[in-house]
C-alpha cells in the first residue's frame, strides 16, 4: 500500500511541477513501475528492520515492576528506544535498499533513477514515520496512548486522568492490585461496565500488558 501511494504521489506531484495532468500509456506504465519499485523498497526496509527488532525483543520481567504505573513507565522507555533505532535504520535501508533495487532491476522494467539524495530524503521521512506507526499501532503501549489517553477520554467512556482515576478506584476497593496489574474486585461490576454477558466469575485485568517489551507506558 505504501508503495502504491508513494507511486501515484509521485507521478502526480511530477505532474503537476511541470505543467498539468495527463494520463496516457505512458504515465501509466510510469505509475506502475513507481509503485513495484517503491512497494520493492519499503517491503525490504518493513521486513529486514522489523523482523531485527522482533529478534532482538526480550521479555519484561513483571515482578521487577512493583506498581502499574512502574510498569508503564518501564514499558515507555522501552519503545522509546525502540522507536530510536527503528528510525535511523528504517531511513538507511530506504535510502540504500532503493539504489540496490535500481541496479538490479536496471533495464528490467525501464530505464531507473535513484538519487542518493532523493533517497536520504525519502528515507528520513519514511523512518520517522514507520517508528512512529510502529510505536503506536503494534506496542500495547501505542494502544494505551491511542485508546486509553486519548479515543476513550475523548468518547466521554474515560477520564483524561486516566492513572489517577485508577488508583483512586484501587484506594476505594473498586480495583485490587495483582502483581503489577490492576483488576476489577467484583466480576458483577465487570459485568455491569462491560454491558453484555460474560462468563459467572470472570475478572480480567483493568490495566496489563503482554510479557514482551512493547508494553504499555505512561
Amino acid at each position: 500500500m505504501m508503495g502504491l501511494g508513494c507511486g501515484l504521489a509521485f507521478t502526480v506531484g511530477a505532474q503537476l511541477t511541470y505543467g498539468g495532468v495527463v494520463v496516457d500509456a505512458a504515465v501509466i506504465e510510469a505509475t506502475a513501475v513507481n509503485c513495484l519499485m517503491y512497494g520493492l523498497v519499503f517491503a525490504l526496509a518493513g521486513g529486514l528492520v522489523l523482523g531485527l527488532v522482533a529478534a532482538l525483543e526480550t521479555p519484561i520481567d513483571l515482578g521487577s515492576a512493583a506498581t502499574p504505573t512502574d510498569l508503564l513507565a518501564v514499558n515507555r522507555s522501552i519503545v522509546v528506544r525502540q522507536a530510536l533505532f527503528l528510525a535511523p535504520m528504517l531511513a538507511l535501508v530506504i535510502a540504500f535498499g532503493g539504489r540496490l533495487m535500481t541496479e538490479l532491476l536496471q533495464g528490467v522494467v525501464g530505464p531507473l533513477t535513484w538519487p542518493m539524495a532523493d533517497g536520504l530524503a525519502l528515507g528520513a521521512v519514511g523512518g520517522v514515520a514507520g517508528a512512529l506507526s510502529y510505536a503506536l499501532a503494534f506496542t500495547a503501549w501505542g494502544q494505551w496512548v491511542l485508546l486509553t489517553r486519548i479515543w476513550l477520554p475523548l468518547t466521554g467512556r474515560l477520564p483524561w486522568a486516566t492513572v489517577a482515576f485508577l488508583e483512586d478506584a484501587y484506594r476505594r476497593g473498586v480495583l485490587r492490585q495483582v502483581g503489577a496489574v490492576y483488576q476489577f474486585r467484583h466480576a458483577r461490576l465487570q459485568r455491569h461496565l462491560r454491558g453484555g454477558p460474560t462468563g459467572r466469575g470472570v475478572t480480567r485485568p483493568v490495566l496489563s500488558t503482554s510479557s514482551r517489551g512493547d508494553g504499555p507506558g505512561r
